[in-house]
């Protein structure tokens, strides 16, 4: 799907081997990041069960599991809806991941094998791939690839856990930035930079190389809406 493409609705779940209520939340993260399920947008429960074809006490496992991570949120007034973020927020968790990225830059040099460099290596690749593809699902499928290897690498499971949720956080924002053209060949630039310097296990390099990826996407990705830090709220929930 073309990253201009509109989606229109969720899929039903097929039955698989991984527990039910993963799987709502895994389909909710994906309609979160492709843009179907907007931030302020009211959550119907009886729309999603019949549209994931699931039961409502399922469904509500996996709500409540999303709204710890704050991804979701209950208004008094619209109820359960995707929650809004504010440029503040924003800019915070761009900073945050600025950081959070340069420490597993350094840990990945400290910690990884020969295999995790390979790994990590290919998946930069994979990443680029899709990235010229221009295709939006296939970028964020190969993005968490990406960071899957970043993170293992670096044997900081944690800090994985930590970015798929930031990242989830801002996802009208990314998705935004990743349909700009100069944001496109901007992130491959980076994703050759950082490999380049893990791979010479210059940790300065590769903190900065890390650090800048995340610094310009968080300008992309604010041009992208046409607002910047400091600016209104991207989207507030009514009163």
């Amino acid at each position: 799907m073309s990253v201009s493409e509109a989606v229109t609705k969720l899929m039903p779940l097929k039955t698989e081997f991984a527990p039910l209520r993963q799987k709502i939340i895994a389909a909710l993260r994906r309609a979160i990041e492709m843009g179907l399920l907007k931030p302020g947008e009211r959550l119907i429960e009886k729309d999603l069960c019949a549209q994931l074809g699931v039961s409502r006490t399922c469904l509500r496992e996996a709500l409540r599991e999303l709204e710890a991570l704050r991804v979701i949120s209950n208004s008094t007034v619209r109820g359960l809806m995707v929650t809004p973020i504010s440029t503040e927020d924003a800019e915070n968790i761009y900073r945050i991941r600025a950081e959070l990225e340069a420490l597993i830059a350094e840990q990945f040099i400290e910690r990884a094998s020969a295999a995790d460099c390979v790994a990590f290596r290919e998946a930069g690749e994979g990443l680029k791939r899709a990235y010229q593809l221009a295709d939006l699902e296939a970028i964020l499928d190969a993005k968490k690839i990406y960071y899957d290897a970043f993170c293992e690498g670096a044997r900081n499971p944690v800090a994985f856990d930590l970015l798929m949720t930031l990242h989830l956080r801002t996802s009208p924002m990314r998705a935004a930035s990743i349909s700009r053209e100069e944001r496109k060949a901007e992130s491959i630039g980076e994703v050759d930079a950082l490999v380049a310097a893990i791979e010479a296990r210059d940790i300065t390099a590769a903190r900065a190389a890390a650090r800048a990826h995340v610094e310009n996407a968080s300008i992309s990705s604010f041009k992208a809406i046409g607002q910047m830090p400091g600016d209104a709220p991207l989207r507030r929930a009514r009163a």
